[in-house]
């Protein structure tokens, strides 16, 4: 049963509130719509943040043309939305969303074709996975409606290099579908481990170990340098580093002003002379150590790496006895994007605002623990290098700008 306009659009914003609290979104990636008729659905609209949303900016679209009500952009995927209830009438809820575990599975290629016995009962017996295509594009709209009327019984999709596809009759059904899509895919991960490792028990540190094993990379570090985090205001930049620490660095002598300034402060002088940043951060989640290690360029398998972190994150040695041109290179290798990755100590990331920061924090964990899983999936696939340059060109001249607004 359809929604009233006003519900459906009270439920939306809520959805997507729910959606940044448990992790299957960030920013504004991802879209969320009801149907309040046999004509017609309520959408998010594009480029809003989910955390400020309000029920007026939520947009009216006619299934039949995607036409829409008022000023409001809706999301650009809403044509996907439309054939999802242009094919399924008993579906009244569906959400778009860039769950971790199901992106990674989906990168594969692979469908789940024998969902495990405790997820059928909300996913089913199968789970198929759409053709890539660039996202907000036509071709990927008719690539997901290929998907979805080839499996008109299924009711989660995986969108290869982007997402899922989760619909349901009710908000409720597709927050549940959403969940157990996700918890399935993170079984599917950790059995592929197991499988391939013969290990007998799953455990991140274990599965790190074969990844670098198999790579022809050593082991994991027994530890890290702490490359610090910075904000700049000017010609001076605050560096915290050794577990709080804080010291004032200006940008024109490399000098501190309050103190004496870490070897590590020269890369973060060596960044903002390279691009116009105002934060700085290191992340070291296990995982970007790990990609870390490799001493490889990366490059994305998934399409919000390529548009927020950069159409590849080049990996450079900080050796403690040549740190002046090893921040030198830094400097170099992060021009134009949003990252660079340190080798056997993580990646430094860059952005102009705390929701950046948090964006490239996720988004960068996602595309290194990807890069892991998939390789031990023994499928890797990326982004055409094309789509790479398209999704970043626009990303930078569009997007960040609106989201800022």
């Amino acid at each position: 049963m359809a929604y009233d306009v006003e519900e459906a659009k009270k439920l939306v914003v809520e959805a997507g509130k729910k959606l940044l609290e448990t992790g299957l979104i960030a920013r504004t990636w991802g879209n969320v719509s009801a149907r309040i008729s046999d004509t017609q659905f309520v959408i998010t609209p594009s480029g809003r943040a989910y955390d400020t949303l309000t029920p007026d900016e939520v947009v009216v679209v006619n299934i039949d043309d995607c036409s829409h009500e008022g000023d409001i952009k809706p999301s650009s995927e809403k044509g996907i939305h439309a054939d999802a209830y242009k094919h399924h009438p008993l579906v009244n809820f569906v959400i778009h969303t860039h769950q971790k575990a199901a992106t990674i599975v989906s990168i594969t290629g692979m469908e789940i074709k024998n969902v495990y016995n405790e997820f059928k009962p909300v996913l089913g017996d199968y789970v198929p996975v759409a053709e890539y295509a660039m996202s907000t594009t036509n071709p990927l709209r008719k690539k997901v409606e290929k998907c979805m009327m080839m499996n008109p019984s299924c009711r989660a999709f995986m969108l290869m290099h982007h997402g899922t596809l989760c619909l349901g009759e009710s908000f409720d059904q597709a927050f549940e579908v959403a969940d157990a899509l996700e918890k399935c895919c993170e079984k599917v991960i950790k059995d592929n481990y197991l499988r391939h490792s013969w290990d007998k028990t799953y455990s991140v540190d274990n599965k790190l170990n074969y990844f670098l094993n198999k790579e022809n990379a050593g082991k994991m570090p027994e530890a890290i340098c702490d490359l610090g985090s910075s904000v700049r205001n000017g010609n001076i930049f605050t560096l915290t580093y050794d577990g709080g620490k804080k010291v004032d660095v200006d940008m024109i002598t490399g000098l501190a002003i309050n103190g004496i300034a870490p070897k590590c402060a020269k890369i973060h002088r060596a960044i903002y002379e390279s691009q116009n940043c105002t934060m700085i951060k290191h992340v070291a989640n296990p995982y970007e150590v790990a990609v870390s290690c490799l001493d490889e360029t990366m490059y994305p398998m998934i399409d919000d790496f390529a548009q927020i972190v950069g159409i590849d994150v080049k990996c450079v040695p900080w050796i403690d006895g040549d740190t002046d041109e090893c921040a030198k290179e830094i400097g170099k290798a992060i021009d134009g994007r949003n990252a660079v990755l340190i080798q056997g100590n993580g990646a430094l990331v860059t952005g102009n605002s705390d929701g950046d920061m948090q964006a490239l924090d996720l988004i960068m964990e996602k595309g290194c623990e990807a890069q892991v899983d998939v390789s031990i999936f023994n499928r890797p696939h990326f982004v055409p290098k094309a789509e790479c340059f398209l999704m970043r060109t626009v990303y930078l001249a569009k997007y960040s700008k609106q989201i800022n607004k």
